[in-house]
């Protein structure tokens, strides 16, 4: 259940990375601008922060949530078999050390709720909801609030996070299912059938791809309507990479395919960048690893410009951190971060963690 959001109120723009270097081989954190948060504290990788405050493994196999600054501070004494980080909100689930139900946290480490034992797994909170899953003989789905009172019952067998207000799920009506758009009221604002599909799981930007039975693409805003148009230039295609994603939104652009390469466009369906690369890298947008039909590797802009030449081999250039910066790896197998002007901007490091 956890995805990376993009609308305004559903932030998960990273402040800080985790980041290794030979120091004692313990980790670090680092903000996107390459200025050393702290150096060679943990043993594993902590967990990326978003809002202040990061998760991290301890060496009991438990895990701790810790605040962001030069000397982290737990934010309780409680140690956690399992907890989800602070990505999308201010709240977040967790399950103590020997507990069976679920509690909520909020960001200062305060209990705000104890779940019941009937609820067995939940997701994130965004829009001021989680999907959560009961126990019921067919595990059923269903929204929470934060304080632990179900806003939307579990009744569909699919839930997703809501994203820009809102969710996608999936429900059997008389054993077929019917997946729709729902608000944080649970109120239906559009259900697929034949006319479109869903591309997708999660809104982007506050667009949703779909595509229909002649297999031509187009956008859904958050009411269900049409905002983008079907263009002939965009075809449908199977990534060869994780990270070429077409169609998802990050800062305003998308990677399209016309069946054959990848260019980008932005939120009015415009190409800005013809379909021209073997391999477009997403990452957080502004920033973009290329592959060109050479099979060199390059980092282009959102406007096509190079800022990193075509002369790297695959590997070198990794998806973009923050829309500002992006990752390569040296000639000493050590990253650094590199700017929008194609400039190094930290001091090299040996391995890295932004989840």
């Amino acid at each position: 259940m956890v995805m990376l959001m993009s609308c305004q109120q559903d932030s998960t723009s990273i402040k800080h990375f985790s980041f290794r270097t030979e120091k004692g081989n313990f980790w670090g954190m680092m903000s996107p601008d390459g200025k050393v948060m702290f150096d060679g504290k943990f043993m594993y990788a902590p967990g990326a922060d978003t809002r202040g405050v990061f998760l991290s493994r301890e060496e009991i196999g438990k895990y701790a949530f810790y605040t962001c600054r030069e000397q982290p501070q737990r934010i309780n004494n409680e140690l956690y078999d399992l907890a989800k980080p602070f990505l999308l909100s201010d709240y977040t689930p967790v399950k103590r050390d020997g507990d069976s139900n679920f509690s909520v946290i909020n960001i200062k480490g305060e209990t705000v709720a104890t779940l019941p034992d009937s609820i067995i797994d939940i997701g994130l909170f965004s829009s001021g909801l989680a999907p959560f899953v009961t126990d019921s003989h067919i595990p059923l789905m269903g929204y929470i609030d934060p304080y632990g009172s179900i806003v939307i019952p579990a009744r569909y067998s699919l839930a997703t996070n809501f994203v820009c207000g809102v969710a996608l799920v999936e429900e059997i009506i008389k054993g077929i299912p019917s997946v729709s758009i729902i608000d944080c009221r649970g109120t239906i604002i559009y259900t697929f059938g034949n006319e479109w599909q869903p591309l997708a799981t999660e809104y982007s930007d506050g667009l949703l791809p779909v595509i229909n039975i002649r297999q031509e693409i187009g956008f859904l805003n958050t009411r269900g309507e049409l905002a983008i148009a079907p263009n002939d230039n965009w075809a449908l295609c199977r990534p060869q990479n994780p990270a070429t994603i077409p169609y998802t939104f990050k800062n305003g652009h998308c990677i399209f395919s016309d069946g054959h390469y990848y260019g980008l466009m932005d939120k009015r369906g415009n190409i800005v960048v013809p379909a021209q690369y073997l391999n477009i890298y997403l990452g957080e947008g502004g920033l973009f690893a290329a592959e060109n039909k050479e099979h060199n590797w390059g980092v282009i802009d959102c406007k096509g410009n190079v800022i990193v030449p075509f002369e790297h081999l695959p590997g070198v250039i990794r998806p973009s951190i923050t829309p500002q910066c992006i990752v390569m790896q040296n000639e000493a197998q050590r990253f650094r971060l590199i700017n929008h002007k194609g400039e190094v901007i930290s001091k090299p490091f040996s391995n890295y963690q932004t989840k």
